[in-house]
This record gives C-alpha cells, structure tokens and sequence, in this order.
C-alpha cells in the first residue's frame, strides 16, 4: 500500500470528505510527492558576534538575512544618510611608519602623552553617545536583519541623572530612565593592570579582544575620564593579543584618529574589534566590530561593520 493510501486510511475516521471519489491521478502523484520529501530543518540561530551593549544590543543573532530595514543616521557635523544594510567600513590608511612599527609601542606612548595633560575633574553629565548595531531575530523560522541607530545622552533631572534613549531613524519614542552606574566604585584605576582588574569582576574575559571591547564600552558610557584614567583604558587596549595598527581614519562623526584592532572568533564568528583613538588627547573615540572572514548565515558582505559606537564628549 502506498504511503498516500496508508495515510488516507488513517485518518479516515476524522476526514470530512471519507466517502468522496478518489483523488486524479495527478493530485495522487502530487501527494505522494509531499510525503516523500522530509521537512528541512529549522535554521539555527547562533548568538551574535558582537560586544555585549547596555540597554540594547545584546553588541546580534546570526541568521539567513532577506532584508534589511532602512535607518537614518545624524551625526554632528554631517548630513543624515539612509543605510538599507550595513554602514560602509570606514576608510583607513596605514602609514609606513605605523606599518613598521609595533602597535603595543605606538598606543603606550600615546599613553604617556595623555598622562601629561592637566584637567579639571568630571562628570558623566553630558556624556553623549551613539551606538550602531545590525540586530537579527528569528520570527516563525523566518530570520530578519535591520540596522538600528540610537543616540543617548546622560542629562540631569529633578530626580537625579537620567540616561535619555532617542532612535535616530525616529521610529520609537524617546525613553528616559534613572542613571544607575553599574561600576560603583568612587575612582576609576590610573594604572592599566588596575584597571584590567577592576574591569574583570563585571567582564572576565576583558584580556581578549571581544571582553576588552564591551568592558570599554561600559566604562566610557559611565563615567567621563580623566587624563591618567584614559591612559589606563589605552594600556589595556595595547596589551591585547594580536593588537595591530589598522591606520590614520576618520570616524563617523568626521574626526580624525588612529585605529588599532584585534580579531578574535570569540563571539563564533571571526570579528575584528577596533579601537580609534585621538593620539592628541588619549580619548577614545569610537568602537568599531567588523566580520572579516565569513558573515555565517548572515546574508551581508565580507567585510561588514555589525556596530558601533561614537563617543561623542561629556561635560566637564
């Protein structure tokens, strides 16, 4: 008996039409065709490679990517531009000095010259931001990419700081919560061991490229830094594994700076993290994390940006 029949005779108590004529014979074929093909299997969803973001990103799911949705990016300085995928990588230039020259040896001494630079004390009032990331979710098995931009401010009120969320593209409301560091100490560590310490009871992995990423992300959307604080930050950013010089670039708010990278396939995928620092001031300046190998099931190119983020000032 054929698997069609055998399943007609099954479910014969139950079927409304039991009794009626037999179907053609090419809907018969056309049955026996379904039964024969098994299902596929539902698509796996692997974490996304990027660093961990507070409050939105988990810095993305990788999946099949049909579309993505159009997003409006402003920053400071420039006109808006609507990205339909991924933002452009940004251009770097490696100099042959910056070529021959060790990378670790390059941000040590920006270091020093941003330990010599004398400031006034901070505050994380006025820290401004903004943040990039390409975020996927599986929806009935089908997989979606967008690009979500988000500018956030940290702004007094009557009740306290309050970290402000805006959507960029203007497709969610504004969003206003209590600020409530999660670094609690009084001081920042001046000394890049210290702070490796100190940063590790919130990140252990801050001494891969991945870890030191999000632990740096989540200290400069805090707390705004002194001079010998962003020293610290830049002696653990040369004391990664793997740390190159990438080149002189300009970031997306149009300031120029020194990129330095890491990769590492941490997340699941091989991602370069990098690191644009103003070599004047010590600052970082933004955050970049970039597939460089194999996008997954990601339908985007190789290389592609999946986020960053603009530190953008504070006020002091």
């Amino acid at each position: 008996m054929s698997t069609a029949k055998r399943v007609r005779k099954m479910m014969a108590s139950s079927d409304p039409a039991a009794g009626e004529l037999p179907l053609p014979g090419d809907a018969e074929a056309a049955l026996v065709r379904i039964l024969s093909n098994a299902a596929p299997e539902p698509a796996q969803v692997r974490p996304r490679p990027f660093p961990r973001r507070r409050p939105v990103v988990a810095l993305v799911a990788a999946g099949a990517v049909s579309a993505v949705a159009a997003a409006l990016l402003a920053l400071p300085g420039g006109s808006g531009s609507a990205s339909a995928a991924t933002p452009a990588p940004l251009a770097y230039h490696l100099t042959p000095e910056q070529a021959s020259t060790d990378a670790s040896t390059q941000i040590l001494e920006i270091a020093r010259t941003a330990r010599s630079a004398a400031e006034a004390p901070t505050t994380p009032l006025g820290l401004h931001w903004q943040e990039w990331s390409l975020n996927t979710r599986d929806d009935h098995g089908n997989i979606s990419s967008r690009v979500v931009p988000y500018d956030y401010r940290i702004l007094d009120s009557p009740a306290g700081p309050v970290r402000e969320r805006r959507s960029l593209g203007g497709s969610e409301k504004t969003r206003k919560d209590l600020f409530h560091p999660t670094l609690q100490d009084i001081s920042t560590p001046q000394d890049g061991q210290a702070l490796k310490h100190w940063l590790r009871r919130r990140t252990p992995g801050v001494d891969e490229p991945l870890g030191a990423s999000q632990a740096v992300h989540d200290l400069l959307v805090e707390r705004a830094l002194s001079a010998g604080q962003r020293a610290a930050v830049l002696e653990l950013i040369a004391s990664l594994p793997g740390i190159e010089a990438t080149g002189t670039v300009t970031d997306r708010a149009g300031r120029p700076g020194i990129a330095y990278s890491a990769t590492s396939r941490e997340s699941g995928l091989p991602t370069r993290y990098t690191f644009i620092i103003d070599p004047a001031t010590g600052s970082v300046l933004a955050q970049e994390a970039t597939l460089t190998e194999t996008a997954g099931m990601l339908n985007i190119p190789i290389p592609s940006v999946t986020g960053y983020t603009v530190y953008l000032g504070s006020a002091r």
